[in-house]
């Protein structure tokens, strides 16, 4: 039988934490990805199956609530499940709740599949796949606003290392989210804890690569992006 939705207990661990022992927002993303791969290669259209076909899964577009960070040591509940894919977009929702059931964090992350040598989005036909869901059928697909840049942007430097490249040969998707974090100060994170983020991969950012980061910060939230790649917000 297949399963429909991915659950893990997990306790916050050191590695999961900023200075201030809260969950940081490129450990979340890291959960909520083990989770949809697990789900997939449930499935059978995990990444092994996928790149035999010559595609590869690519994230498009995140958007999570942040109620409350998990704290260094708490216990929480990861989940996750699938919802219903529309011309070749597929939407994983997903959430991080106490034992109990108080919800901490929600959200969702769109996924497509591309072509693993050109890059580009492939047509919801090629492979065609449907992947199971607990939603009813003609559920909308969710809609995630953009990003909206500020009027001002700083500009920095910023270059792709080795360790922060994955096995599709780019930039790890949860590592924009650490380049961002580290544009704030340490004294701005420690009263500014993340309610929010959002975040739109445009094009991939290859090992070695040198790139400019625009990027803003206020009381409300800190903006970043990369023409043409990625642009992104963490709430506060």
């Amino acid at each position: 039988m297949e399963e429909l939705e991915y659950r893990r207990e997990h306790r916050v661990l050191m590695r999961d934490c900023d200075r201030f022992k809260r969950l940081k927002p490129a450990a979340m993303l890291t959960m909520f990805q083990d989770g949809s791969e697990t789900l997939t290669e449930g499935w059978g259209v995990g990444l092994g199956a996928m790149m035999a076909q010559g595609a590869i899964w690519v994230a498009a577009k995140m958007e999570y609530t942040v109620r409350r960070p998990p704290r260094h040591e708490e216990d929480i509940v990861i989940r996750e499940w699938a919802g219903r894919g529309r011309g070749g977009i597929f939407p994983f929702h997903c959430r991080i709740e106490t034992p109990a059931g108080e919800t901490l964090a929600e959200g969702v992350s769109m996924w497509v599949l591309a072509d693993r040598e050109t890059r580009s989005m492939l047509s919801s036909h090629i492979p065609k796949i449907q992947l199971p869901s607990p939603e009813p059928e003609g559920t909308k697909l969710p809609r995630i606003p953009s990003v909206r840049a500020p009027e001002r942007c700083e500009h920095t430097p910023r270059r792709v290392l080795f360790s922060e490249t994955d096995i599709n040969g780019h930039l790890t998707n949860t590592r924009y989210l650490d380049w961002m974090t580290d544009l704030a100060e340490e004294e701005f994170h420690r009263t500014h804890p993340m309610k929010g983020l959002r975040v739109e991969y445009r094009h991939e950012i290859s090992p070695g690569e040198e790139v400019v980061l625009d990027w803003a910060i206020s009381e409300e939230r800190l903006y970043c992006a990369c023409e043409g790649r990625f642009a992104a917000e963490i709430l506060f």
